[in-house]
């Protein structure tokens, strides 16, 4: 992008939004009650992640909030949407909201970060070398949160933001794997559903998409047979085949295993599967740091790796994302599974990215970023 491009980027930004920002400075001269909280999402089709397990915190322990949810289908018109941010101590968003970045926030408003993805796997915002340095997007949040104190300094830099901004307090969405109720149904609706799972060792195959995005998303068929994989485990196994929703395509399991394969790709909560899987397979997918507080064993099945990160770039090498083997054929991950075990490499992994996911990631967002600020 030419010098004059760039120094113009956040103008044109602003003026894409104009009306909107129009609408919110006239809307800021109502008042803004402390207790308000506005969660603002655009990127799914209902309030889900970190904001539905902070909403949820926040109802059942009787904490003393007004939330009001704009999110999918339930956003309401620029109107009434712009009061609504206008009158809230905090609006949280959990992805890219552009909207959000034009915005100049009043006085004591937080607008916070609780992003969607855990850890730091591949490079994102600012922490691309194509992003543009210029750009308004994501420099506005007064707080962001992280899984761990050591990826603080990444997340500030990917967010164009001071550290003192970034606050690790953990994953709300993962308070989840630490609830033995919720653990114990999740596990009990899959066994019913699909009982040949019962009393077998279970593999998770969930590899990444491949592609430019949802249109040319596959994963290339040379990379597993499912039928070989399966008979090399043995048959006190059984192997799961979770495919990225981009992937439309059914994935073709041969009769001679259709007792001990199973294709769960459209199963909407891969942390579900997890409950119940004793080794994951997965390439470039931050399932890795789920399955790290989780406490599975895993193995990292990469045969593509120069090719698929060419241009796109880890914050880490690839290797440091193990915890435990790395393989790069087909040839080598029967074996490699079978010898899976959680153990050091592991706890480090936890401890690099994931230190904070201990089942009371929202308590310490409600003391750290809520309380604190009313």
């Amino acid at each position: 992008m030419s010098k004059i491009k760039s120094a113009l980027y956040p103008v044109l930004q602003r003026a894409r939004y104009a009306e909107f920002i129009s609408k919110f400075e006239k809307a800021k001269k109502q008042p803004m009650a402390d207790n308000k909280i506005l969660m603002y999402s655009t990127s799914k089709g209902r309030l889900g992640g970190n904001l539905l397990a902070i909403k949820n915190y926040i109802e059942k322990n009787g904490l003393d909030y007004d939330i009001t949810v704009a999110a999918g289908e339930d956003i309401p018109p620029a109107d009434k949407l712009a009061s609504l941010m206008a009158q809230s101590k905090f609006i949280l968003v959990d992805d890219y909201e552009p909207l959000v970045y034009v915005l100049r926030l009043r006085e004591n408003q937080h607008l916070v970060q609780v992003w969607h993805a855990m850890g730091a796997f591949k490079r994102f915002g600012y922490g691309r070398a194509s992003a543009e340095k210029n750009s308004l997007t994501h420099k506005n949040y007064t707080e962001a949160i992280v899984s761990s104190p050591e990826i603080a300094p990444i997340y500030a830099e990917a967010f164009g933001i001071g550290e003192s901004r970034i606050k690790p307090i953990g994953t709300p969405r993962t308070d989840v794997f630490f609830d033995c109720d919720y653990v114990a149904a999740a596990k009990e609706r899959l066994y019913s559903q699909y009982p040949l799972l019962r009393g077998k060792k279970i593999c998770l195959f969930a590899p990444t998409f491949r592609g430019a995005n949802v249109h040319d998303a596959e994963y290339p068929e040379s990379f597993f047979d499912c039928e070989k994989f399966a008979n090399a485990l043995g048959t006190d196994w059984a192997v799961i085949i979770k495919m990225h929703p981009f992937i439309k395509k059914p994935v073709q399991i041969p009769k001679s295993v259709s007792n001990r394969v199973f294709d769960l790709s459209t199963e909407r909560e891969i942390n579900d599967i997890l409950f119940i899987t004793d080794v994951l397979v997965t390439d470039y997918s931050s399932v890795i740091f789920e399955n790290a507080v989780i406490g599975n064993a895993c193995v990292l099945y990469a045969p593509d790796l120069e090719q698929y990160t060419d241009g796109r770039g880890f914050y880490f090498d690839y290797s440091d994302y193990s915890c435990g083997s790395v393989v790069y054929s087909f040839s080598e991950l029967p074996q490699a599974v079978l010898a899976a075990k959680p153990g050091e490499a592991q706890r480090k992994f936890k401890e690099r990215f994931v230190s904070l996911c201990d089942g009371n990631s929202s308590a310490r967002f409600v003391e750290t970023i809520l309380e604190s600020k009313k």
